[in-house]
């Protein structure tokens, strides 16, 4: 924790997220690919991690020490590699074969992490968020964000329904800016979207939501499954879902700028 920075000095504010896919890149299991081939395609992640240069980043899919991975935390190896001192990882599925979830990577103090699972929903693996506060200094002041990195579950809208009510529950309350970022396995456009609904109770906006040309599911022109959602204190300055195929997902970058609290 020496290295790591008490606060991030910009007048913006850099996040990323992305889905790991459990090192497995474009396989179709994780557990079909080497353990040399998963810290190869890891790397792959972290150089472009290192590229982007984000102040903070999201993780899904993040695994800790798994059988079906290769048996060593992806989560460390993309934060030694990719040079980010600050690591809040939140395991919310375990099981004999796999230990994974979400995690926040971050170049200044990661302050009050925490881990929320939610309820199971077998046959799927359990979800959940990670979340934690960081300090931002602009020429308006230090302000105290609050990030989060979730995963909805893709298999079925009633559970995902649920895993909307207790991320509000849990985040509804924050004092001040709020950044949500992850896979929500849900389109902006589709009837009873989750995307929208998680937007809309946390009065939260998204980029260009009905923008084609966004799609982060195995091209990009495809479905727009992951998603940065951030309060009315925040704008949008820069966003773009990068091209660079590193796993099944793309990654998401936004230039975050304060503009305080609206009128």
């Amino acid at each position: 924790m020496d290295d790591v920075r008490q606060a991030v000095d910009a007048p913006v504010l850099r996040v990323l997220t992305l889905n790991a896919s459990h090192g497995r890149n474009t396989a179709i299991n994780q557990v079909l690919v080497s353990k040399e081939q998963t810290y190869a395609n890891l790397d792959a992640i972290a150089e472009l991690l290192a590229f982007a240069a984000a102040d903070v980043v999201a993780l899904q899919e993040a695994d800790a020490p798994s059988i079906w991975s290769g048996k060593f935390d992806h989560v460390t190896h993309l934060a030694d590699r990719s040079g980010y001192g600050c690591v809040a990882h939140g395991l919310h599925s375990r099981s004999w074969m796999s230990t994974y979830g979400t995690a926040l990577l971050s170049s200044a103090e990661l302050r009050e992490p925490a881990s929320i699972r939610f309820q199971p929903s077998p046959p799927s693996k359990q979800k959940g968020y990670v979340s934690a506060q960081l300090l931002w200094r602009t020429d308006s002041g230090t302000h105290s964000i609050t990030v989060a990195s979730v995963h909805f579950d893709f298999l079925r809208r009633k559970t995902r329904d649920g895993q909307v009510s207790e991320m509000v529950a849990g985040l509804s309350r924050i004092d001040g800016p709020l950044i949500v970022l992850g896979d929500l396995n849900s389109e902006w456009h589709t009837e009873d979207s989750h995307v929208q609904r998680l937007a809309r109770e946390l009065d939260l906006h998204a980029y260009e939501p009905e923008q084609d040309g966004l799609g982060t599911y195995k091209k990009t022109t495809g479905k727009r499954l992951d998603w940065i959602l951030v309060s009315r204190d925040l704008e949008f300055r820069k966003h773009e879902v990068l091209p660079d195929v590193v796993a099944d997902h793309f990654a998401v970058f936004a230039e975050l700028a304060y503009r305080g609290q609206p009128k």
